[in-house]
């Protein structure tokens, strides 16, 4: 076989193996495409978080949470463009969760509301990094969106608790039980009489 017929062989078999690569890519990115369209299609079917309604009291303190109400105004506010649109939104969510523990109202600053709290967080930065990579999860990413949904509305019902349970008023000696929980107590309460000394005093019978 003469030289130039191999390598025209060589040349056309070269075109033949780089149109077919191309070919390959674009049916691959195509098909990428088609996959983010999906679970856009999905997100934006879940993502909804209508704004709650409180009783008055619990409104005000959710309202003066400076930093709850901006992370819930970001919530309520839904990309309406791409899968990259969501990208952006769970980003600046979690940029907005992240100073939230550390803001909480003292009135709020309970172990079980801080839980709670911390939990929200955890399932949002979940939800930022299944976002993130190529092959996304859709039926996890849904399940994430569906429990962070969940996650907003125990902490509403926490504020609401709290503030139920601050107007039932005290029995007696609950304040001072309250008070002795931990290893305090009550200065002003008097001494049991299983606790007063013994060493030195005379019995009855000793003072006949």
């Amino acid at each position: 076989m003469k030289l130039p017929i191999v390598y025209s062989l060589m040349a056309l078999f070269l075109f033949s193996s780089c149109k077919e690569d191309t070919k390959v890519r674009e049916m691959e990115i195509l098909k990428a495409k088609k996959e983010k369209e999906l679970v856009f299609n999905a997100i934006d079917k879940a993502w909804n978080f209508p704004a709650r309604n409180l009783t008055p009291e619990s409104q005000i303190i959710a309202t003066s949470w400076n930093e709850w109400r901006l992370f819930n105004n970001e919530l309520q506010q839904k990309p309406a463009s791409t899968i990259n649109a969501y990208k952006v939104k769970t980003k600046s969510l979690v940029q907005k969760a992240d100073v939230l523990e550390g803001s909480i109202p003292t009135r709020l600053n309970k172990p079980k509301f801080k839980s709670r709290l911390a939990a929200l967080i955890t399932k949002l930065k979940a939800l930022n990094m299944f976002l993130n990579i190529d092959r996304i999860p859709e039926k996890r990413v849904i399940a994430m969106v569906t429990d962070l949904n969940l996650e907003v509305n125990a902490i509403n019902d926490q504020i609401e608790e709290i503030v139920r349970r601050s107007h039932i008023p005290l029995e007696d000696g609950e304040a001072i039980m309250i008070k002795n929980i931990g290893g305090k107590t009550d200065e002003t309460s008097p001494v049991p009489e299983t606790e007063l000394p013994t060493q030195g005093v005379k019995s009855f019978e000793e003072i006949k």
